[in-house]
Parts: structure tokens; sequence; C-alpha cells
């Protein structure tokens, strides 16, 4: 009877399933950002000094902003957005400070934010940034080992016993095949992988974890 193969589009289409299925953990990882709040702190913290004086400007002295863009806060990375409730006053050209400084030079404000009492901030940007960076290794790591699998076996059966949850990686069409054929033993193949710790990931990814 026939052999299921693998094919260069069958195994392209496994590491592609593979990476599909970590992606779920990838996306909670870049929605788990600091909490929203942080614009209309980082806000009050900017303008603490001059923002009775806004107060008392008529209408249409400052413009108006319902966003604030960091880019960067202490040595780090930021790149987020923070959505105000409510629009707040915003100069026409942002002064540079101790607290933070303009990092584009177009009209949007992006800011980099500088000095010890963005500490608490910069806490929480670097364990996102981390979490973000544990997800996509997590994704790499497991689709390296999913590959040893598909590259270490010329076929199916064998690489299905070698670890079983290969099977919610595979097209239905060639479920459907593979379920019309048994195969002999076949010679016995070592994988320099650890199969707990991949059938692991594979069940946490399943799960949400």
């Amino acid at each position: 009877m026939a052999t299921v193969r693998f094919s260069t589009e069958l195994s392209n289409t496994i590491l592609s399933s593979a990476r599909n299925k970590m992606q779920p953990a990838i996306d909670r990882a870049e929605q788990s950002k600091p909490d929203n709040g942080w614009g209309q702190i980082i806000y009050d913290t900017l303008f603490v000094e001059v923002k009775p004086h806004i107060a008392r400007l008529p209408a249409g002295w400052l413009k108006t902003v319902d966003k604030i863009e960091i880019d960067r806060v202490g040595d780090h990375p930021c790149n987020l957005t923070f959505t105000f409730a409510t629009p707040q006053p915003w100069p026409h050209a942002f002064i540079e400070s101790d607290l933070a400084k303009k990092t584009r030079s177009s009209y949007s404000d992006g800011l980099a934010l500088r000095g010890v009492c963005w500490d608490a901030f910069q806490a929480e940007v670097v364990a996102f940034n981390q979490r973000k960076v544990d997800a996509q290794n997590r994704r790499i790591e497991f689709v390296d080992m999913v590959k040893k699998i598909v590259t270490a076996y010329s076929t199916l059966a064998p690489a299905l016993k070698a670890w079983p949850p290969l099977w919610d990686l595979i097209p239905e069409n060639v479920k459907n095949k593979h379920r019309e054929i048994k195969e002999r033993t076949k010679n016995e193949v070592v994988l320099d992988i650890d199969i707990n710790k991949l059938t692991a990931m594979s069940t946490a990814a399943k799960f949400g974890v």
C-alpha cells in the first residue's frame, strides 16, 4: 500500500502549523503591555508644573491629543501608545526636559523618558519586552524540534510513533491518507531532541499556557 512520505510541501505545511500553534502565546505576550493608565500618569508627571497655567488658558491656545507615544524609557525600547480617557492639552512644540525628550522629527510627538522617576514604569516595560522575547524564543525552539522530527524520518508513520502529537500538525487530507495504510517496522532513528519537552510545549500551547 501507499506510504505517506515527508515531501517538501508536507514538511513546510507541518512547520507552518507548528508556528501557528505557538502564535496565541505570542499574541498574549503582545497584549500584556503595561496598563493604559500609565498614559495619564506619564502626562501628569511631565506637565505637573505647568498644568495649573494650562487650565487658565483660553480654548485654542494649545492643541489637544488623545494619546501619548513612548518610544523609549531609560535605555530600553518601549514603542507603546497609551490612549487618554479624555483628550489632553499638548504644546505645539514639545520642550526637552530632564524627564523626557522628543524622538521624532515629524509632527508626531514620540518621547524618550529618562530619569529615576520612571523606574516603576521602566520595570513594567522591561518585563513586557521579556515576555515577548520569551514567547518568540519558545516558538523558535518548538518549530526547530518539530523540524528535527520531520527531517529524521522519510515517512510519516515512524515519526508519529516517535512523537504522537505530530498528528495535530498534519493537514486533514494527509491524515485521511495515513488512516488507509499500515506501516511495518522501520529502522530505528535516534532523535537529538527532548521528546517530553516538545510534548509539554505542544500541550501547553493547546491549553493556552
